[in-house]
């Protein structure tokens, strides 16, 4: 995600209600004002794929947690403003008040290039697109973070 470079915030353990936390939410603020992300790291090791590429259980799990955590936000967002409240003193943004699902966006972490192949990489730009859910892997993480060492992010 670029955020452009006004801003950006990282919240572990963001908790939505008292049923659902994700791992972490980051929220960047650019031109198009703040962004929200949601971020479920699931296991880089174990059932990811099964052999025909389709996904396996760790993915699974992931994309379940995330539309829990789509249908809570859609319809508890009081409960996520709350939360804000409880990390700041300021007044935040208007957007941090208002639900705008064009603002939020979810990934899920799980696995390792390896376990990916043709059929799951066409499954994961399918719900991406359908969806609205990242899928990546942990060297995706990896490669992300060895080319933005030494660089200027902004």
């Amino acid at each position: 995600y670029n955020f452009g470079h006004h801003a950006a915030y990282v919240f572990k353990e963001f908790h939505l209600g008292t049923s659902f936390s994700a791992d972490y939410l980051l929220v960047g603020d650019s031109s198009d004002r703040h962004q929200f992300v949601f971020v479920e790291f699931e296991n880089p090791y174990g059932n990811i794929t099964i052999g025909n590429g389709d996904f396996g259980d760790t993915i699974r799990k992931g994309i379940n947690q995330i539309n829990d955590w789509k249908s809570y936000i859609e319809s508890n967002y009081s409960a996520v403003t709350a939360e804000f409240k409880k990390h700041t003193v300021k007044q935040l943004p208007d957007e941090f008040y208002t639900y705008d699902a064009t603002r939020i966006n979810y990934v899920v972490v799980a696995g390792r290039r390896d376990d990916y192949n043709e059929k799951s990489r066409r499954l994961r730009r399918g719900l991406e697109k359908d969806s609205k859910i990242k899928l990546l892997h942990y060297d995706n993480l990896i490669d992300v973070a060895r080319s933005t060492i030494g660089n200027w992010t902004y």
